[in-house]
């Protein structure tokens, strides 16, 4: 686990976009842009006031995202450094005032029970940011990242995305970016 606390920061995250290594010049080039494309778009949907609060990203990587949100405490996940989500999250109820996932959800084959958990994790009125391809983005991707059709579970839409929240989340922000290709959203616990 990451753990970034003021100037802080503990644990290990995954090596600086280590996990493009085996992509070819194009994908690490491409992975670069959209890293930072998703961050900025995600961004949008950080709450005011973050500063004192606590920001928890599920995927971390590297760390990128949580070097750039104001929350005072940032906790990052990410499976490549041990992580795992099949026991839960460990942390208590009602501990974090953000959770994101960038370019996450659609990796996960039952991404049910861990909206179950962030939905546990997250504070009353807490953001869930979280950013997706859109399945016509596949035929793109595929020309850096092979296999990417075994990588990808799901490519979800606002309404897809709607019902797997179910009621546990209100779809508060939804916006398309990279020419259309990748989409934010933000879900806010009631």
């Amino acid at each position: 686990m990451l753990v970034i606390d003021g100037a802080t920061r503990t644990g290990a995250p995954v090596d600086d976009l280590g996990y493009i290594e085996g992509r070819g010049p194009l994908g690490r080039a491409a992975m670069r842009v959209t890293r930072h494309l998703r961050a900025v778009h995600a961004g949008r949907y950080l709450p005011a006031g973050l500063a004192a609060g606590r920001h928890l990203d599920i995927g971390c990587g590297d760390g990128y995202f949580l070097d750039r949100s104001p929350a005072r405490e940032r906790f990052g996940l990410d499976q490549r450094t041990g992580d795992s989500l099949d026991d839960g999250l460990p942390f208590p109820d009602g501990h974090f005032d953000v959770v994101s996932m960038l370019a996450v959800i659609e990796h996960i084959a039952a991404p049910e029970p861990v909206l179950a958990e962030v939905h546990r994790v997250l504070k009353p009125g807490g953001h869930f940011i979280l950013t997706t391809p859109r399945r016509a983005a596949e035929w793109l991707i595929a020309l850096y990242a092979r296999d990417i059709g075994e990588e990808h579970e799901t490519y979800y839409t606002a309404d897809s995305l709607r019902a797997l929240a179910g009621g546990r989340f209100e779809l508060t922000g939804t916006h398309a970016f990279c020419l259309g290709l990748n989409q934010a959203f933000c879900l806010t616990r009631p």
